[in-house]
């Protein structure tokens, strides 16, 4: 069953990554460049591009609710398209 979670996880996090793309290439009125929208940020950096306090954003992270990559065994990025798949669900739970 463990299994399943997980694939299910899995494709409910490429479909929301696959919105963030559509969303930012509307914005951006195709402009926006896929190198762009990889790149990893730090926990400033995504605090600020989301509008958040630091320590909200590493509450979050703490709690497994914001998506992040592990950098080594301490270290933590925000990659941006994930940020933006985060913020869209969140927007649309709030509606």
């Amino acid at each position: 069953m463990s299994f399943t979670l997980k694939s299910e996880r899995e494709r409910s996090s490429l479909a929301a990554r696959q919105e963030a793309f559509k969303t930012a290439l509307r914005a951006t009125a195709g402009e926006v460049k896929v190198r762009e929208l990889f790149q990893l940020m730090t926990a400033e950096e995504t605090a600020e591009f989301l509008a958040l306090e630091l320590g909200t954003v590493r509450n979050l992270t703490y709690r497994h609710e914001l998506p992040s990559v592990k950098i080594g065994t301490r270290g933590v990025r925000y990659r941006l398209i994930d940020l933006i798949a985060w913020s869209e669900q969140r927007s649309r739970l709030a509606i």
